[in-house]
């Protein structure tokens, strides 16, 4: 018997189970802009797409890389910044 005030998700909890929507991820898995195993950190239009307005990482989750791909883009990312062929803070 449930009760009155039962959302019927069991658990109570009102945000379980909710997921990022697929638009949001960027860029699609096998496409041209899938990074793949290795990132050169000379490549800089590529490390732009993982990179925020404000010069962040994006995420795992909304860049749609694993965590072999997502270390392989800080470093290249570090070393990008360290040669100034991306900038550490947007001016």
């Amino acid at each position: 018997m449930r009760n009155s005030n039962d959302d019927g998700g069991g658990g109570g909890d009102k945000k379980k189970g909710r997921f990022f929507h697929t638009s949001r991820r960027f860029p699609e898995r096998g496409g041209k802009d899938w990074i793949g195993p290795l990132v050169d950190y000379k490549e800089v239009e590529l490390l732009r797409k993982f990179v925020t307005s404000s010069n962040k990482m994006m995420s795992r989750k909304r860049a749609g890389t694993n965590a072999a791909e997502q270390r392989a883009l800080s470093v290249a990312v570090k070393r990008a910044r360290f040669l100034a062929l991306l900038p550490y803070t947007a001016l």
